[in-house]
């Protein structure tokens, strides 16, 4: 995409299914208000409304509107439920990605997840693969499937579609195939990601090589294959909790690994422990990687498998929620969530929290995103 092209000249290509008797707005100016709302915080349709409408006639007219009578959140239920879901994002996304530079998105987190408020009775949720870039805290695209098992294929797509050239793409467990690994590697990317039951074999390779060492070992061979694991260790205390996180890594399996996981150049062992009071909770991870060590030390991995984490925070898990389009196909985005703009809520909520406005003041403008602090 071409750095000079807006958001608006990139909606105004979205075909408009709406008949031309009633039609009041323009197709491309209710999008742009959506999409500037919710990037300020808005969370419902009647929020994205009052939001354009309490910042006047001069504001709506720079999106395109010729008159602000009319527009209400009816207006957007319908548009919102006949649009081409899969265009309005991919257009959005490419705004987004249009956004940032080179060096702003160096990693780049794989999730899944059920959109919330998708599911009905018998109607399964609708569950989306998302490509998040936890530096900006942008969701950069996402894309629909039918079940859980399309991930990789999912995965496999975005891949397609995003440069990842100089990135390091992670992701859960799913996601540790070798077709992904291999298509990251051919496209001049780099991978972290866990290993668990999904590839069994795998996971006993790793874990044997931060095994304790062997009886039989001498003093030498034990301190040589000591000597090979790499450790980073962090603590953070806060909100009546401690977690310390520790991670173990080690080349020693490159070789052998390689020849089956593409690029592959080390393993690593993290452990998370959590403390609330008496409570402790534990759980090691296990994963590959295809960053080399004067690439990426354990410190750096440490800080990579903690920035992964910032897709599963910031992603909603709350089911009791409408949808922004039609079984929740465009994504979600809530406050210090992802900027992806597809899902809101309808919340019962009074008019000053409702659009997130402290005394209902219509000059308080929430921060904006990181990507889009940038002056050009």
């Amino acid at each position: 995409m071409e750095a000079g092209v807006t958001l608006m000249e990139l909606l105004e290509g979205l075909h408009d299914p709406r008949s031309a008797r009633g039609k009041r707005h323009p197709l491309p100016a209710l999008l742009g208000l959506a999409v500037v709302a919710m990037l300020a915080g808005m969370t419902s349709y009647e929020a994205i409304v009052q939001y354009g409408k309490e910042r006047g006639g001069e504001f709506l007219k720079l999106l395109g509107f010729t008159t602000r009578w009319g527009l209400c959140k009816a207006t957007y239920s319908r548009v919102f439920r006949r649009i081409d879901v899969a265009d309005f994002e991919t257009r959005v996304g490419q705004w987004i990605r249009g956004r940032l530079e080179p060096g702003d998105a160096p990693h780049i987190a794989f999730d899944g997840k059920t959109a919330r408020g998708s599911r009905d009775r018998e109607t399964p949720g609708v569950h989306l693969v998302s490509a998040y870039a936890p530096d900006v805290k942008a969701v950069l695209a996402q894309l629909r499937v039918d079940a859980k098992t399309n991930e990789h294929k999912a995965a496999l797509e975005l891949l397609g579609v995003l440069p990842i050239k100089g990135k390091v793409i992670s992701g859960d467990a799913i996601f540790t195939q070798r077709g992904l690994c291999a298509e990251v590697i051919e496209g001049g990317g780099d991978y972290i990601l866990p290993a668990k039951d999904n590839q069994p074999t795998l996971v006993q390779d790793i874990a044997a090589a931060f095994a304790e060492p062997l009886a039989g070992l001498s003093p030498l061979q034990a301190a040589r294959r000591e000597a090979e694991i790499e450790r980073a260790c962090e603590v953070d205390k806060g909100h009546g909790r401690l977690e310390k996180r520790s991670i173990e890594v080690t080349s020693s399996l490159s070789e052998y690994l390689g020849a089956d996981w593409a690029g592959c150049a080390q393993v690593f062992r993290l452990e998370r422990e959590r403390r609330i009071g008496e409570k402790v909770e534990r759980e090691v991870v296990l994963g590959i990687t295809s960053l080399s060590r004067p690439r990426a030390d354990a410190t750096a991995l440490l800080r990579l498998t903690r920035g992964h984490w910032g897709i599963e925070i910031n992603q909603p898990e709350d089911p009791r929620s409408d949808n922004l389009c039609d079984a929740g196909r465009a994504g979600y985005h809530r406050r210090r969530r992802p900027v992806g703009v597809g899902r809101v809520e309808r919340q019962k909520l009074s008019g000053p929290r409702r659009h997130l406005m402290l005394n209902n003041d219509s000059t308080y403008v929430p921060p904006r995103p990181q990507f889009l602090r940038r002056t050009h």
